[in-house]
């Protein structure tokens, strides 16, 4: 078949991201209202910031080695493993009654997106042409985005009426439904990957940091990569966190007005991402880095200037465009920058770097919630992230003729 005819979405992948948008819906109808329920549960301001920085710390070990798992084993088995480690993930939360024992939940939530994340962006990276990587990414993200547009509402609607230990079984439930589908997937797995399967073993994970450490400091594109998207993050990780506390706590909105907020901002994200697929690819994806970054930083301005409930849910619309312009531009730039055989660690690596980095951040923002004012930590995510537009303009510049990953020339 005619390259130019071939859908960019494969049945095999369409119903790959089916699953993954159901593992994806048990974060989105959980993620604005667990630092409600940490609330609710007696823990402060402060401590929800400390919660934050604290299930940061697990996922940066896991998400290395998880990608690791994923270059050694398979995409597909890595992605199952992860399902199953999602599944036991949201029981903590079910049955806490204080916030110190809810923080096992994220720890094995952990290992479930190390498994996961790096394994997915690796799968689409390896199974999709160069020029249309973008545009898949977009398609991809935009897919299980969709996640977001119904679940959030639910998970509100949910901890409303029947409470929030409710909805973290049901998110069980919907990672039991994933994990179905991965399972069934990997049983029927007929097209094999650019990456063999094997056993991990400590030789395998000594080899795969001895090469991907020199590509990852040299100096070339993933280390600017770094730079910029770590200075938007940590900037981000002031005060995301904060959003759904801020608009229980100062914009009085209820636990499911914060559900349909978020499921708007799912929404825009879902009809966005494909544009900003077509930026990376048809444009640059440094255009669409700087873009996405720009748009994406300006809905935190709209949010501190809010005072009703439809301008907070302009804002996050406007952060759900930022968001899935910036998505492929960033997974299109790893993708280019990593070698085929290291795609896995790689996926794993960058955000895991980046978010050691952005270790203290969302302490940092409660903490300059309680000591100054609620909005000074959404302002400060605005002007520290501006800054990571200027490393981007410089330095994710790629001829159009470059291809920065060797490997793929002999595929």
């Amino acid at each position: 078949m005619n390259k130019s005819l071939q859908p960019l979405l494969s049945r095999k992948m369409i119903l790959l991201l089916i699953g993954l948008t159901f593992a994806e819906a048990t974060r989105a109808m959980t993620a604005v209202q667990i630092p409600v329920f940490l609330r609710e549960i007696g823990a402060s301001v402060s401590q929800v910031g400390l919660f934050f920085t604290l299930t940061m710390i697990v996922p940066l070990v896991f998400g290395i080695f998880g990608g690791w798992i994923s270059d050694s084993i398979g995409r597909l088995k890595a992605i199952l493993f992860g399902s199953l480690a999602g599944i036991l993930g949201y029981i903590p939360f079910a049955y806490a009654h204080r916030w110190e024992v809810t923080l096992i939940g994220p720890f094995i939530l952990a290992v479930a997106t190390a498994l996961i994340q790096p394994s997915f962006r690796a799968y689409i990276a390896d199974t999709c042409r160069a020029e249309t990587r973008g545009r898949i990414f977009g398609l991809s993200k935009s897919f299980i985005t969709a996640a977001w547009i119904l679940t959030p509402p639910l998970g509100g609607f949910l901890a409303m009426t029947f409470g929030s230990r409710t909805m973290f079984l049901t998110a069980v439930f919907l990672y039991g439904i994933a994990a179905v589908i991965f399972m069934f997937l990997l049983r029927s797995e007929k097209i094999k990957t650019k990456v063999p399967s094997e056993r991990p073993d400590l030789k395998s994970l000594r080899e795969s940091f001895t090469q991907i450490f020199p590509i990852v400091f040299v100096g070339g594109l993933i280390t600017w990569i770094m730079i910029s998207e770590g200075i938007r993050i940590f900037a981000s990780y002031l005060s995301f966190n904060l959003l759904p506390v801020y608009l229980s706590d100062i914009g009085l909105i209820s636990k499911q007005g914060i559900g349909v907020i978020d499921g708007l901002h799912g929404i825009a994200w879902v009809i966005a991402a494909p544009i900003g697929g077509w930026i990376s690819d048809k444009s640059s994806e440094r255009n669409g880095f700087m873009l996405g970054t720009a748009i994406f930083l300006s809905s935190f301005l709209v949010f501190i200037l809010a005072e009703g409930f439809g301008v907070f849910a302009l804002s996050w619309v406007i952060m759900g465009i930022g968001g899935a312009l910036l998505d492929p531009a960033v997974n299109a730039l790893i993708a280019r920058g990593a070698p085929v055989h290291l795609r896995g660690v790689a996926f794993a690596l960058i955000p895991a770097l980046i978010g050691l980095a952005a270790l203290p951040a969302p302490w940092i923002g409660g903490w300059v919630w309680e000591i100054t004012n609620p909005k000074i930590p959404f302002l400060a995510t605005v002007l520290l992230g501006s800054l990571a537009l200027i490393p981007a303009w410089f330095k994710l510049r790629i001829p159009a003729d470059e291809v920065i990953a060797p490997t793929e020339r002999t595929l």
